[in-house]
């Protein structure tokens, strides 16, 4: 990833007041990573947020999963890579 890359970029417009069902995994596209350290500075940031159990991101399909164990605001996982 590029020290310039906007990361909001990478991120699709969601409304801040969705949330996630208790115990649900999310599938989040994610654009414009370009090495395996990008992979891993996004997951660290998703995994850090409150309720999120864990988060694995693949950079082949560009897209993050995330599982939860609580029901956190998405508006925070976006906001954790943003």
């Amino acid at each position: 990833m590029a020290p310039d890359t906007n990361i909001t970029e990478w991120m699709p417009a969601l409304p801040a007041s969705t949330s996630a069902s208790p115990d649900a995994t999310l599938s989040v596209p994610i654009e414009g990573m370009t090495c395996a350290s990008c992979v891993r500075r996004v997951e660290r940031a998703i995994a850090a947020v409150p309720g999120v159990a864990a988060a694995a991101v693949n950079l082949a399909t560009e897209r993050a999963e995330v599982r939860f164990d609580g029901t956190p605001a998405l508006a925070a996982v976006l906001g954790a890579v943003s």
